[in-house]
């Protein structure tokens, strides 16, 4: 199940100015990149007054700007069906109104014959510590539109807006456990991983969906103009080349090393709360640890002959003197 949330707002625009009108905001572009980075060579047609199409598994799906109150009600209504949120945790549309105007974007993807109900919502508020970047809040798709590649979708139409914007960087935070978040966000996006957060939002957050366990949260960072990066927006290459690695050890001296992370951690809840628990209690244990000892998180190893779904750890190599 994918499911993000959530980050915290570094930066906003206060005031809309005169009559309600947002300011303009001078964009800071990055580098040029080469293949060039929009919706154009990500696969996606239109622009962003009328929205875009892009075609994913044998449909057309839609994807446009929510600008208005009325269209952000729809991401108040996916918070609470896809997360299961409380009143307190949901942010709501007189909130997300402003999103425009810190240079970031609330994008909503449609399936076909539904062009009023969002199949899923995509929210990133500008921010700025020490360089522009877009702090990417929630993701949120419907249990029925999955397998539809809205989630894939939404992240690349969300890096070539942030791009257009003057945007290099993307961050948000994700929960280790779930395989699902780490075959997209490590195995297709190329982001990155090297630090951990324990219960990053308390273990009374969302309780239906994390039955009371602590929330804890790896944060992500996204390079968008990164070489290894684009080459995966634009298809060159599929996924990080998976090295001769064994299980991450404290101690070890090799630099390439796996961590295993459950294949589905909601049927375990469900089943095995006990089980998720030490899960999460483990896994916590080992990824700091080898963040300590200078690994990061940089792709992702499905299941395969019987072992568990994993993380691709790599430790940079000194730098030479």
């Amino acid at each position: 199940m994918l499911k993000y949330r959530r980050c915290h707002q570094d930066w906003a625009v206060g005031n809309t100015g005169d009559a309600g009108v947002a300011p303009t905001i001078a964009p800071m572009m990055p580098g040029p990149t080469s293949p060039p980075l929009n919706p154009e060579s990500l696969g996606f047609l239109g622009n962003d007054e009328t929205g875009w199409t892009r075609t994913a598994r044998g449909q057309d799906i839609h994807f446009r700007l929510l600008r208005t109150l009325d269209d952000l009600t729809q991401a108040e209504r996916l918070q609470e069906e896809v997360f299961g949120v409380s009143a307190r945790d949901l942010i709501p549309a007189n909130e997300l109104i402003v999103v425009a105007e810190t240079g970031g974007a609330v994008i909503a993807a449609f399936i076909p014959g539904q062009p009023d109900r969002a199949a899923g919502i995509l929210l990133g508020w500008g921010g700025f510590v020490g360089r522009p970047r877009i702090v990417s809040d929630f993701l949120a798709v419907r249990p029925e539109s999955r397998n539809l590649g809205i989630a894939e979708g939404l992240k690349y139409l969300q890096a070539a807006i942030a791009y257009q914007r003057g945007f290099a960087e993307i961050v948000w935070t994700v929960d280790p456990l779930r395989a699902a978040n780490a075959r997209l966000n490590f195995g297709k996006l190329g982001a990155t991983a090297n630090a951990y957060e324990i219960d990053r939002y308390g273990s009374e957050f969302a309780p239906a969906l994390y039955g009371g366990m602590p929330s804890d949260r790896l944060h992500v960072t996204w390079q968008i103009t990164a070489p290894r990066v684009l080459a995966r927006l634009i298809g060159e290459i599929e996924g990080e080349s998976e090295p001769d690695a064994v299980s991450f050890a404290s101690g070890m001296s090799a630099d390439d090393a796996l961590v295993a992370i459950p294949p589905d951690i909601d049927a375990m809840l469900a089943a095995r709360p006990a089980d998720a628990l030490a899960w999460r209690l483990r896994l916590r244990e080992t990824l700091i640890a080898a963040f300590a000892e200078g690994f990061a998180i940089v792709g992702f190893r499905g299941a395969m002959d019987g072992a568990d779904p994993a993380y691709l750890m790599k430790r940079p190599a000194p730098a030479r003197t």
